[in-house]
């Protein structure tokens, strides 16, 4: 990324206008942040052939959503979409549609059939995002809603596709240019198209394609090891354009509760590390330069459940503190629940299927809060809760538990409440404890226990937690997410 300081947040004004449609359109890789804007579509009037032009225009938006990576949020109230164009006024950041004898008070030239409009701005990650962008139809003109070839009146003026022009125009708003190699809705002249192309599908899905440019990488809960060097993903390809050509790391988080999340980043004591935390599609970013203090960034958020990615990134100007733009690092990743976290992915031993779910957590105050996070001389609560299948209620069975290391190791709870390390070749499956099933399952791993007391400073361990039958001892039911516990 960029100093912070150096990036302008200037509101530029600009206009893509369409001749028939033969129109000028702003190179580079501008859009939406979010992959996602809402559009006002409640233009009022008819059409001659009896749409509404406000259908018309929710019927193209929604084309858009349902062949492309982009979102319209449809909204069917009216915006006056030249709203904050006046010599001197702000935008509104209002996306609207409206039809205009001229462009916001500027004259449509002869061949100009609709005007879209809008502003754009800097961001931190070196690329151009837009805030506003609204259509202004000509209303000098004819149109109509219709699919074919262009008509002609009995006047012999042409009547255009309202809803073709109108999908045409939405996609200049998601951040298209013309494109006539192909036979494509984006083409610069008006044809008999009146439905998205496989051209205009790509275009759309290859500007907003965002974490799929790169390389990903899972993460949970817990630590992560990583480092920033020559051939990583550079932000140039993320944002698909742009002029920040720093070196990226990319983390995907599914967070299925409602959280506070916390990302900490140490280094190697040579690399200059940025932390962004953003949804899926590089949306409502949060960045952190040196929050922790000596330049080491620290970000917390809260969270509604969802996909989301962290981005571990560095400069492309002379980083402060007099460190560089490469090196390794650490990450660790926290969160703070009010209950027990939702732990997803169920997995069995030979692939049976089971419909129980599983909830985990760590507790440091009885069960007021869970997390993940201890202090090495904090007392603290490891606990595990299964539903049990209702199939497999009330049947003899056992419970298990395991422990994995950040080295891979695997430890696994005995019946005697201790953790052995795990012997496959001895048994398969381990057992914890063996009792009759029951509809809810509450399993204490640890209680009480505090790190410092077996020589433990800083850790990070996943436990996951299960079920079987003894009718099929060879089966074990889990979970694929763990209880991650984090000792910092």
């Amino acid at each position: 990324m960029k100093r912070m300081g150096a990036v302008v947040a200037a509101l530029v004004f600009m206009i893509f206008s369409v001749t028939a449609w033969s129109f000028n359109f702003l190179n580079g890789s501008q859009k939406w942040s979010g992959a996602s804007t809402r559009i006002y579509t409640g233009l009022g009037g008819t059409a001659p052939g009896g749409i509404t032009w406000s259908v018309a225009l929710r019927q193209a938006a929604q084309e858009w959503n349902e062949k492309t990576d982009f979102t319209f949020d449809i909204s069917g109230e009216y915006r006056d979409p030249c709203a904050g164009t006046a010599t001197g006024s702000r935008p509104d950041f209002l996306n609207g549609v409206g039809f205009g004898t001229t462009v916001c008070g500027e004259a449509f030239n002869s061949t100009t059939i609709a005007v879209t409009v809008s502003y754009r701005r800097s961001n931190i990650l070196g690329s151009l995002e837009f805030e506003e962008a609204d259509i202004v139809f000509n209303s000098n003109l004819n149109f109509d809603v219709y699919d074919g070839p262009l008509r002609i009146n009995s006047n012999n003026a042409p009547v255009y596709d309202f809803r073709r022009v109108a999908l045409h125009e939405f996609g200049h708003v998601i951040g298209l240019d013309h494109d006539d190699r192909q036979a494509a809705i984006m083409n610069s002249r008006i044809g008999s198209l009146s439905r998205l192309q496989q051209d205009d599908i790509a275009g759309v899905n290859a500007l907003y394609a965002g974490i799929n440019n790169c390389s990903l990488s899972g993460t949970g809960f817990g630590w992560q090891f990583g480092g920033l060097q020559s051939g990583d993903c550079r932000i140039q390809q993320l944002m698909s354009g742009g002029t920040d050509t720093s070196f990226v790391d990319i983390y995907t988080l599914d967070v299925a509760n409602d959280l506070t999340v916390k990302v900490d980043v140490q280094t190697d004591g040579r690399l200059n590390a940025v932390l962004i935390l953003a949804t899926e599609k590089l949306g409502n970013f949060k960045v952190d330069e040196g929050s922790a203090g000596n330049c080491v960034p620290s970000l917390q958020s809260n969270l509604p459940a969802g996909k989301y990615v962290i981005l571990v990134n560095t400069y492309t100007n002379t980083p402060p503190c007099n460190l560089a733009s490469t090196g390794n690092y650490r990450l660790s990743v926290s969160y703070t629940s009010a209950g027990l976290l939702t732990l997803g992915g169920r997995q069995s031993f030979k692939g049976g299927i089971s419909e129980a779910t599983y909830r985990g957590g760590v507790t440091v105050n009885g069960g007021l809060t869970y997390g993940n996070r201890v202090g090495p001389n904090q007392p603290f609560d490891v606990r595990g809760r299964i539903n049990i299948d209702p199939r497999h209620q009330g049947q003899p069975g056992f419970l298990a538990v395991a422990v994995i290391t950040h080295t891979g190791e695997i430890l696994v709870k005995n019946q005697l409440g201790e953790f052995v390390a795990y012997q496959p070749e001895q048994q398969l499956i381990p057992v914890t404890q063996r009792k009759i099933l029951t509809a809810v399952e509450d399993i204490e791993i640890f209680k009480q226990f505090v790190a410092s007391s077996i020589g433990i400073s800083s850790i990070s361990v996943d436990f996951l937690i299960g079920y079987g039958l003894d009718s099929n001892p060879d089966e074990l039911y889990y979970h694929q997410q763990p209880i991650n516990l984090l000792v910092e």
